[in-house]
C-alpha cells in the first residue's frame, strides 16, 4: 500500500474507532494493530485506554502511548530492524510531536486543538484532538523504521 494511501486509512480507521467511543490512545492502538495486523487481546485494550488524556493527569499524548506500545510489538516481532534502538524511535516519536505541536504532554496539545476546535463553530462531536495528525506522525515513523528493516535484509 502507497504511504498516502496508508496514512488515509490509518486516519479512517482511528476516526471510525473514536466514533464508537474509544478514547485517543485506544483509537490510535486500535487503528495501528488494523493497519499492521497485529491481533491484541482485550487486556491490551484495556490497559493502554488508561493513558487516554495523558493518563488523566494531562501527561505525555496517549497517542504517543499508543505508538509506543505498537512499536515495540512490531520490534519484537522483527518488523523493524533490531540495529534501531527502541529508545531512538521513542526519542524521534516524541521530537517529532514536539516539532509538531510545541510538547508532548497532552495539555500542550488538547487544549490549543480544543480552543482552536470551539472557535471554528463545528459540533463538539467533531472535535478528534489529534487523533488525525497524530497517527499520521507514528505511521510515517513506522514506515520508515520498517522500510529499513526491509532495506537491511
Amino acid at each position: 500500500m502507497e504511504n498516502k494511501d496508508l496514512k488515509a486509512k490509518s486516519v479512517y480507521l482511528c476516526e471510525q474507532y473514536r466514533r464508537q467511543g474509544f478514547a485517543c490512545s485506544e483509537s490510535v492502538c486500535r487503528a495501528l494493530a488494523d493497519i499492521y495486523e497485529i491481533c491484541l487481546s482485550e487486556e491490551i485494550h484495556k490497559v493502554i485506554s488508561v493513558f487516554a488524556g495523558g493518563a488523566i493527569d494531562d501527561e505525555r499524548c496517549g497517542i504517543i502511548e499508543a505508538g509506543l506500545l505498537i512499536t515495540s510489538l512490531l520490534y519484537d516481532s522483527g518488523r523493524i530492524s533490531e540495529d534501531i534502538s527502541l529508545e531512538k524511535i521513542s526519542v524521534e516519536m516524541h521530537r517529532r510531536f514536539e516539532e509538531k505541536y510545541g510538547g508532548y504532554e497532552c495539555k500542550n496539545i488538547f487544549y490549543p486543538l480544543y480552543e482552536q476546535h470551539q472557535k471554528s463553530g463545528l459540533p463538539e462531536s467533531e472535535f478528534h484532538c489529534a487523533f488525525h495528525e497524530g497517527i499520521v506522525i507514528i505511521i510515517e515513523l513506522l514506515n520508515q523504521m520498517t522500510k529499513e528493516r526491509k532495506e537491511a535484509k
